[in-house]
């Protein structure tokens, strides 16, 4: 058996080695990287709102719509993948499946939703958060381009 204090030695190491789960001041450009992978994997209605100002839970909203299980599924991998990628960021939490139609994928300042067609008109998000301001998704990742 190991020993109280051998276990606590090895959860401190194990914490020490996570990946950082936020970056603080840089959730617009994290924000822009999710969108911007999103858009890449061919994500329907992809919409970033800014909640700072309406909600201490985080800072940006991306919104998008994926068109089955498996297309779902890769939208939300490869955001998970290219946000560590660039950023050196894991998700906080990853709720939700594919097999449920959505999946939020919580990085501190930025949540992601991936949502089925039926789940994004059914619940409406954009309307829920109608206060918070819509960032072009589409103008945002020109202007980045460029």
């Amino acid at each position: 058996m190991v020993k109280k204090a051998e276990k606590k030695t090895a959860v401190k190491k194990a914490v020490k080695k996570k990946v950082k789960a936020d970056v603080p001041g840089k959730a617009e450009e994290l924000a822009f990287i999710c969108a911007k992978t999103a858009d890449d994997h061919k994500a329907d209605n992809v919409i970033t709102l800014k909640v700072s100002g309406l909600s201490v839970i985080t800072d940006y909203f991306v919104l998008c719509t994926g068109n089955s299980i498996p297309h779902l599924s890769a939208i939300s991998d490869s955001v998970i993948r290219e946000v560590r990628a660039k950023m050196n960021v894991r998700p906080r939490v990853v709720d939700g499946t594919a097999a449920s139609l959505w999946t939020v994928v919580d990085f501190g300042s930025v949540i992601v939703h991936v949502l089925s067609p039926a789940m994004r008109e059914q619940y409406q998000l954009e309307s829920l958060w109608g206060d918070a301001p819509k960032i072009e998704t589409l103008k945002l990742l020109a202007k980045k381009s460029l």
